[in-house]
């Protein structure tokens, strides 16, 4: 009886592959050979799956972006919505090791993004999908009153949303202490609650 494979699992595991071999190696570093090692595969079969780096890269990104979605899917709530957006920009930047390892591998990706159209495309949807949610939160902050009804829903995702990533290279490269950050953002949201 033929072996049953999953395929997708498959996948899965070549692109949790690929996020370890990024994040010790570099781009550069990352290469079928080295993602079918660490992934204990052998080398056609990760190739069956992974014929070029563009696919690997593709892999990486798929597997961050699944680790993301499942831990927003698992955050609690807050007393109010802009309780619950600082939990969300709380998990977004590097605060423990999971999410340091997510973010070097992350910003090893933004970097090929300059020189590669078709990653550039992947992290400009992603960053969509992000901005989108942060309007949501934001939206919902305004409606329970937690933020101002004169906030700009928008503008203040897209200033969350840099804010975020200026932290996340601050905290990479060791200029900010976990609580450090924890003090920015909260600092940026208080200024999205209603004057009083």
């Amino acid at each position: 009886m033929p072996k049953v494979v999953d395929h997708e699992e498959r996948r899965r595991l070549l692109g949790a592959a690929a996020c370890v071999v990024l994040s010790r190696s570099g781009v550069a570093g990352t290469t079928v050979r080295a993602v079918a090692g660490e992934a204990g595969m052998a080398l056609a079969t990760a190739q069956h799956y992974l014929p070029t780096r563009e696919l690997m890269v593709r892999a990486a990104m798929a597997h961050l972006a699944e680790r993301v979605v499942g831990r927003a899917r698992a955050l609690r709530f807050g007393p109010t919505a802009l309780a619950t957006l600082r939990l969300a920009a709380r998990e977004l930047v590097p605060l423990d090791p999971e999410r340091i390892f997510e973010a070097r591998v992350w910003l090893m990706l933004t970097a090929e993004a300059l020189i590669d159209e078709q990653v550039a495309t992947v992290v400009r949807e992603n960053a969509a999908e992000l901005h989108g949610n942060l309007v949501r939160l934001i939206d919902l902050a305004r409606a329970d009153g937690s933020a101002g009804a004169d906030v700009d829903g928008s503008a203040a995702a897209s200033a969350l949303a840099t804010l975020l990533d200026g932290l996340t290279v601050r905290l990479l490269s060791g200029v900010l202490t976990p609580d450090e950050a924890r003090s920015e953002i909260d600092a940026h949201l208080a200024r999205l609650a209603p004057a009083h």
